[in-house]
């Protein structure tokens, strides 16, 4: 993420959940049913409600995306900072939960891995019904997209308690920093200084946390 955004989820102590409209903007397929109707023949009245469902399920969907990999990705480096000046933060599945738990939630949260290939999840029904649910739609997306081994989060506006505004692009929803965080990594093309200022910026909220350069440009990565 870049710098601004981790120094907002520190004093925020948030995790941010956009809408899936929003990420409509980089892959128009996500939380599609579309991908899944090129794989069977529908007649037109069930193609026209999956349409609808499809629109539908997108506008009350949050997502908050991690990269699961024991191995650092250069292309994800590149892909969602704006300049050098960025970091990632490392966690664990069961650290996640125990943010997720530290911080009294009030919301139904759901995790899970991403399948990458709509064709993998009708393989999967096939001994039994081949519908497909909103579910189906949220956790898959396009086999293109394989390179982010996504773990996502997700948050159904349906299990809120209260209403979400239409304009509202997400969620910022509570977690628990330090039970949160195992690591944080600063961009590998980031200027030297920036990791006394990360540790500096953490030392403000109250945090202590392992900070430590990306080793990515060296030759042992």
């Amino acid at each position: 993420m870049d710098f601004t955004k981790f120094v907002d989820m520190l004093d925020s102590s948030c995790l941010y959940f956009p809408r899936l409209t929003v990420l409509r903007e980089l892959d128009p397929y996500e939380g599609s049913f579309m991908p899944f109707l090129s794989l069977k023949r529908e007649d037109n009245e069930s193609r026209k409600t999956l349409r609808q469902l499809d629109k539908s399920v997108a506008s009350t969907t949050f997502v908050n995306s991690w990269y699961l990999s024991g191995v650092e990705s250069a292309a994800l480096w590149r892909l969602f900072l704006k300049s050098d000046e960025g970091i990632a933060i490392k966690s664990t599945i069961d650290r996640l939960g125990k943010s997720i738990a530290g911080a009294g939630w009030e919301y139904t949260v759901w995790i899970g891995s991403v399948t990458y290939g709509h064709g993998r999840v009708e393989e999967g029904k096939a001994k039994g019904p081949r519908t497909f649910s909103g579910d189906d739609a949220v956790f898959t997306k396009r086999a293109c997209f394989e390179h982010e081994k996504e773990l996502r989060l997700v948050i159904y506006e349906h299990d809120l308690a209260k209403p979400i505004a239409r304009g509202q692009t997400g969620l910022k929803v509570p977690v628990d920093i330090s039970s949160l965080i195992s690591e944080v990594v600063v961009s590998p093309e980031a200027p030297r200084w920036m990791k006394n200022l990360v540790e500096r910026v953490l030392k403000k909220y109250g945090h202590s946390l392992a900070v430590r350069q990306s080793t990515l440009n060296e030759l042992r990565c």
